[in-house]
């Protein structure tokens, strides 16, 4: 056996205390693009959160069942960005999802939204 390949120089490291694995979905950076995601990532997690956006009746009802999968909805300048409640990574804008802000804007009315982040949050009693 050579001596580079020894099985103690290949020692697995733990992942992280408290945090996922390292993934496109914790790690990645959207920066000023649509997506981080390959289209097959893009494709599961349409698969997750598809049927969520299409039959929300309400902006309380859209991030109630969104935080239910690990997700909620910020603004990133005029954008509405799929976030990684865990991680706080970005993953992707809803237009990159099929479902534009002037869509839902149309559909669910005007959205509350936190000054300070840009976070989407529910009205109290909706």
């Amino acid at each position: 056996m050579r001596p580079d390949m020894n099985p103690s120089s290949f020692d697995l490291v733990a992942p992280p205390e408290d945090r996922p694995m390292p993934t496109r979905w914790s790690e990645g950076s959207r920066r000023d693009g649509e997506t981080i995601l390959d289209i097959e990532t893009a494709v599961t997690l349409n698969c997750v959160v598809g049927r969520i956006f299409d039959t929300a009746a309400s902006w309380s009802e859209l991030l109630k069942d969104l935080g239910r999968t690990g997700f909620v909805l910020q603004f990133d300048g005029p954008r509405l960005v799929l976030v990684n409640e865990h991680t706080g990574q970005g993953l992707c804008t809803c237009a990159a999802l099929g479902h534009s802000f002037r869509t839902l804007l149309a559909r669910l009315g005007k959205p509350s939204v936190l000054a300070d982040s840009g976070r989407l949050v529910a009205r109290p009693g909706r």
